[in-house]
């Protein structure tokens, strides 16, 4: 069996079917080792495509229409979290068919990619990370599954980060690339399933959640950071072409640096950011 396998999420109509068969290219192109893909979707058009479930569904929206906002949802992205139970099911409805999909998803080596990235280096990196090093929210100690990766926008400003913690703003945790071990984020699974309508009511998006819970960004400034639940991907890995690299120093915006390994292309104005990647594939 292939231990290595490459995930990408696809719901609604953003993205075009072209976007995940270029993903899957630029791995192909970009991965020495073998690997299985599977693209988590919510219209299964390929064999490789594994049907999202709908068990969550109902709570989206709770965040904007309580809070009175047009954001475009809550818990943004939460169908991205699916994958993080690969061997967990919760007994709510919307699994069936998607249970029986999600079995089929073999290896152990898992590697998260938003259909939004260009990838410069060989994904080999990330499969050979170290992930021994481990966390427990009772002692904070190494345990059996080990520890997670992230990527930390290092071109946040943290004093604007620490500003905005409270109104879930410039949140330095960025869920557009995650590495996991199967096992390792079964726990943040079961803690949503438990939360579902506190969860949904209060973040608007999924980075925001996980910045609170699972990510403890004052720990850097003490050289705590190995008592956070994630590790983060280190400088020069992982940056954002519509933010910049690495804060205050490496800001130019809309800079392809082919000496990283992945840019990242999320955004939130409103530039019509699906168009320019075309145009850079």
């Amino acid at each position: 069996m292939i231990e290595n396998t490459i995930l990408c999420v696809k719901w609604g109509d953003k993205y075009g079917r072209e976007y995940v068969e270029k993903l899957k290219q630029q791995c192909e192109d970009n991965c020495s080792v073998p690997f299985n893909f599977y693209c988590l979707t919510d219209k299964k058009e390929k064999d490789y495509d594994i049907l999202l479930p709908s068990a969550w569904d109902e709570y989206e929206g709770l965040h904007s229409r309580f809070r009175n906002k047009q954001a475009p949802s809550n818990m943004w992205a939460y169908r991205k979290l699916y994958m993080f139970q690969l061997d967990y099911y919760t007994s709510t409805g919307g699994w069936d068919e998607a249970e029986r999909d999600f079995k089929t998803i073999q290896g152990n080596n898992f590697l998260y990619l938003d259909l939004d990235v260009i990838i410069h280096q060989d994904l080999t990196y990330f499969f050979t990370l170290d992930m021994k090093q481990s966390w427990t929210a009772e002692t904070k100690v190494t345990a059996v599954h080990g520890k997670p990766w992230i990527v930390r926008g290092w071109w946040n400003d943290m004093n604007l980060c620490r500003k905005n913690y409270a109104a879930m703003g410039s949140t330095p945790i960025n869920s557009s690339v995650i590495r996991w071990n199967r096992g390792q984020l079964t726990e943040i699974y079961k803690h949503i399933a438990k939360n579902l309508d506190v969860l949904f009511f209060t973040y608007p998006t999924i980075d925001n959640y996980l910045n609170h819970f699972w990510y403890n960004m004052w720990y850097e400034d003490s050289g705590r950071t190995d008592e956070s639940f994630f590790n983060v991907f280190p400088k020069g890995d992982i940056y954002s072409y519509y933010t910049g690299n690495i804060f205050p120093s490496d800001m130019e915006q809309k800079k392809l640096r082919s000496d990283h390994k992945i840019c990242l292309f999320n955004n939130s104005a409103d530039t019509n950011d699906v168009e320019e990647l075309k145009s850079l594939w």
